[in-house]
């Protein structure tokens, strides 16, 4: 039955008047009516906190706490604790200290180097700022200390940040469904640029962990030198999805961690990965150390000079669904598989790897597209190319295609097979000759 034309309107008019009266009632508030001018250099801590704090009074939970475009210095962590409470900036702002066109946090020199806490809250956030630390004090290539912190969230995120000169960037430690989108990294010199990941076994025997996030657009940069795993999954995450992520330099693109099983740490599982690319990164581009269910498209390592472009390691129990995977000028290996069963490889391209004199000596036949370890089993590489691309000249090193290191018996015994794979140009196409069934037809 619809409604008379006369009470649609009616209950427009009532929704209307219940949004006005939502911001009579302070669901909006700026930072500025409570003192914060992000015009100078003197704390503004106090004040924003104090804004934060007023919603959380009683009738007034949740809304927006805006920052007007400008430079707002922190000397303490802001705390978040509401639910629904979302921190809003006026733009990214500078990514620096010079004058912003948007809203800029600057953590203070040698006070604070984590902006912003969201603990226990549900359904709040941070959006549209930048978050800037000052200062060129030496800083420790292992310490953590993010600009950003999520820890027991419910559907909380972090959108549209720049972060700049940070130690390391955002941290998720337990919760569901954390969102990061559009997230920019810029001179990072800490341990990590994201890490989730659950605490797992705690003393009550409650087993923590983080389910369902949720990664799309994230980018960053690091100094030649810097120690940064840009992404770290694990332990305890049962679910994420990485979409559009692209990082250059540091140390790896992109981790996959167990932590301690004698202490009830569990792998990392259902891990999605679309369009995954680093550069120039100085270790494995991909890292997988432990983990379940594992599925990774489109993915590109360019010129990881003191490593494989991507290893699974012997901790991985399996399975793996990697496609479209590039790999090019890799110090040692293309692709090392280690461990693992149910492992599928589809379409790759990979090549001009061993170019690390120290990893590969000249004159050596160490390097290869793709190296199987022997105990690997049901493992399937079917389609692309592994081909040592003669662009790159006496750069490359790389000698076999594909290498298995156990006997022919072993392979077919252990279900490892390859299909449809050109490897034309390498010295050695296969080993062991059979591994390849196109050659056993």
């Amino acid at each position: 039955m619809r409604l008379p034309l006369v009470r649609l309107m009616s209950v427009f008019s009532l929704m209307l008047a219940g949004a006005a009266s939502a911001l009579a009632a302070g669901m909006y508030r700026s930072v500025a009516d409570y003192g914060a001018n992000g015009a100078d250099e003197r704390d503004d801590t106090a004040a924003i906190q104090a804004a934060i704090a007023a919603a959380g009074e009683k009738g007034a939970a949740g809304g927006v706490i805006f920052f007007p475009a400008g430079k707002y210095y922190l000397s303490e962590t802001l705390i978040v604790t509401q639910p629904g409470l979302t921190l809003l900036g006026e733009g990214r702002g500078a990514s620096n200290d010079a004058a912003p066109f948007g809203t800029l946090l600057v953590l203070k020199a040698d006070t604070v180097d984590t902006a912003i806490v969201i603990r226990d809250a549900r359904f709040s956030g941070v959006r549209n700022l930048a978050i800037f630390r000052q200062g060129d004090r030496a800083i420790d290539a292992k310490k953590k200390s993010p600009a950003i912190l999520l820890h027991d969230t419910y559907h909380c995120f972090i959108k549209e940040v720049t972060l700049a000169s940070v130690v390391s960037g955002i941290e998720l430690l337990d919760g569901i469904a954390p969102v990061v989108e559009d997230i920019s990294i810029k001179n990072i010199s800490g341990a990590f640029g994201v890490w989730l990941h659950g605490s797992g076994v705690t003393e009550g025997g409650r087993r923590r962990k983080v389910d369902a996030a949720h990664f799309v657009r994230i980018s960053g940069g690091a100094a030649k030198d810097a120690p940064v795993e840009w992404m770290i999954l694990g332990p305890n995450v049962d679910g994420a999805k990485v979409q559009d992520a692209r990082f250059v330099a540091g140390s790896r693109g992109l981790v996959l961690r167990g932590g301690d099983a004698a202490k009830g740490d569990t792998r990392p599982k259902y891990i999605y990965a679309d369009k995954f690319g680093c550069d120039h990164v100085s270790d494995e581009g991909v890292l997988i150390e432990a983990g379940n269910d594992v599925f990774m498209n489109n993915t590109w390592i360019g010129q990881n000079k003191n490593a494989s472009g991507i290893v699974i390691g012997p901790g991985f129990t399996g399975g793996a669904f990697l496609t479209d995977t590039r790999v090019r000028g890799a110090g040692g290996h293309g692709l090392h598989v280690m461990g693992g069963q149910n492992i599928y490889i589809q379409n790759p391209m990979i090549g001009t790897n061993g170019t690390n004199r120290q990893l590969v000596p000249r004159g050596s036949t160490d390097a290869a597209g793709i190296l199987i370890e022997r105990g690997v089993k049901n493992l399937r590489v079917t389609g692309g190319g592994v081909c040592p691309l003669y662009e790159s000249g006496s750069s490359a090193l790389q000698h076999y295609g594909v290498r298995y290191l156990g006997s022919m018996e072993q392979a077919v015994k252990d279900s490892v097979r390859i299909s449809g794979v050109d490897t034309t140009g390498n010295p050695v196409g296969f080993v062991p000759t059979g591994l390849s069934l196109d050659a056993a037809r």
